[in-house]
């Protein structure tokens, strides 16, 4: 399809042109691209027709339209009603879209009763009344308005048993007890939630009820709970180590060849060894894909997802240049049981041990090592970083020279120091590398313990971002074993246990 084409940026010298950003398969790269190009047209026609072209439409297409054209303007305050705005908005806007239910934590009595006065009879408006005349019964008897509320917008109330359990039927009572069993002040809701029947529940929702109990110290509640979970993965049977410290439990981590948070700490526990395991490159094979350009990663996912042979398409990859692609696919040729931690060069000679083994780590979890890749959020290249991280360290950077490896690295240091200036955990740096060092700072460290009985796991799982959770555990344990492949000599247990 031909683009009529109405400007060429001055940061496009390296992006693709348009027309052939919008001949590549419908991904986050064209979207990516797409992007660039709407942050800079000033013209509504292009606008309008760079708009239908994103195949995955965010929130932030409609915020950079919003900031240079009335008519997005109206658009987005229509679809996104805030504080800010719901007296300039239709009142159809806030019943078809809903409200930021946070914001009435913000919001003046007078505010909110001006609100309540716009909107006809409605769910959201049965919400906001509910908090603002703190009358929750209607909330409880519908169970989309219960969860709606509770999971944007929790309060700490007590929730009675008769409504609690028919609630707990539904398959958004994860989402809700995911929520408000890690919010420390909903300390109410949380003595409510020992009353729900644990035998309703899915495996997922009766760690977070198990979870809800070891935090008051019911222990053998909370062992029991875990004891009826059927799909028993790592992270239960290592928490019913924990609660009973029964060798049997830790067994069967020992058994598990894949190493990961858990079994590393069982392994390291009872002086187990582990290998990590290497891919041996004979260069044998053509050099089949570029991995700094994004077009030969879709290439190569493309590729990857019609394979019925992995170990002969990891042969086609023996080549230096395509090492990360190889240890991907025999990664999955194995069924996950190797442990393959690649090392590739890059330029970190002015790194300590620590840094370089925090800059694998991060790596490894990021991209595998896969320099042009780029994320749903569009984070970019090696080391994932996010256009706006970008500009803070240098605005006049073609974007698109993050995804060559050694630009990356480059600028991923500098942040990789800057963070490890601030803050003294490689899990801390972790979970700030991913959700941000404000994230990190006001709801993971004033709340986070390393002595106590079940510590630091217990506050390990308190981490109320679960990407940030779930991210912090994995590149502590591949920054354990980096530290040790580079030659240093660390353990989780010495991390863990301040």
């Amino acid at each position: 399809m031909k683009f009529l084409i109405f400007f060429i940026p001055f940061f496009l010298f390296a992006i693709p042109t348009l027309n052939d950003v919008l001949s590549y398969p419908k991904t986050y790269v064209r979207d990516f691209y797409i992007t660039q190009y709407l942050k800079e047209t000033n013209s509504t026609k292009q606008a309008d027709k760079l708009y239908q072209e994103i195949t995955f439409k965010k929130k932030q297409h409609l915020y950079i339209l919003s900031k240079k054209f009335d008519k997005y303007k109206k658009i987005y305050n229509c679809k996104y009603p805030t504080k800010f705005n719901f007296q300039d908005i239709n009142s159809s806007c806030i019943t078809q879209n809903g409200f930021n239910l946070k914001d009435l934590s913000k919001m003046k009595d007078e505010e909110i009763k001006i609100l309540l006065n716009k909107l006809p009879k409605s769910i959201i408006k049965t919400e906001i009344s509910a908090v603002f005349n703190k009358n929750y019964i209607k909330v409880f008897k519908d169970k989309n308005v219960f969860f709606d509320l509770f999971i944007n917008f929790p309060q700490n109330i007590t929730i009675p048993e008769i409504y609690l359990n028919n609630l707990a039927i539904d398959k958004k009572f994860y989402y809700f007890l995911n929520i408000v069993v890690r919010d420390r002040s909903l300390i109410n809701i949380h003595k409510s939630l020992f009353n729900v029947n644990y035998k309703l529940l899915d495996d997922k929702s009766k760690f977070l009820l198990a979870l809800n109990a070891i935090n008051y110290n019911y222990v053998n509640k909370a062992i029991t709970i875990l004891k009826s979970i059927q799909n028993k993965k790592n992270k239960i049977i290592f928490w019913l180590y924990l609660l009973t410290e029964n060798r049997i439990y830790a067994d069967k981590l020992l058994q598990n060849k894949r190493l990961d948070f858990y079994t590393l700490y069982i392994y390291e526990k009872f002086k187990k060894p582990y290998y990590p395991d290497k891919v041996k490159i004979f260069n044998k094979a053509k050099k089949n894909y570029n991995i700094d350009n994004p077009l030969d990663v879709i290439r190569f996912n493309i590729d990857y997802s019609k394979v019925k042979d992995y170990f002969k398409f990891a042969r086609s990859l023996d080549n230096n240049e395509t090492l990360p692609l190889k240890a991907l696919v025999l990664d999955t040729a194995f069924n996950y049981t190797k442990n393959y931690y690649i090392m590739p060069k890059y330029d970190l000679d002015d790194l300590n041990i620590s840094s370089k083994a925090l800059f694998y780590a991060l790596a490894r979890q990021e991209s595998r090592f896969i320099p042009a890749q780029i994320s749903h959020s569009y984070a970019i290249g090696l080391m994932q970083m996010m256009p706006f991280l970008i500009k803070s360290f240098h605005p006049k950077e073609d974007i698109s020279k993050f995804f060559e490896t050694k630009t990356n690295v480059k600028y991923a240091k500098k942040h990789l120091l800057w963070l490890t200036k601030r803050l003294d955990n490689p899990l801390f740096i972790s979970y700030a590398y991913n959700g941000g060092i404000g994230f990190t700072q006001r709801k993971v460290i004033p709340f986070f313990n390393f002595k106590g009985k079940y510590e630091p796991f217990l506050s390990i799982e308190m981490v109320p971002y679960t990407e940030s959770r779930e991210y912090g555990k994995k590149v502590l344990t591949n920054y354990v074993i980096y530290y040790n492949l580079l030659g240093g000599k660390v353990t989780l247990h010495k991390l863990l246990h301040k």
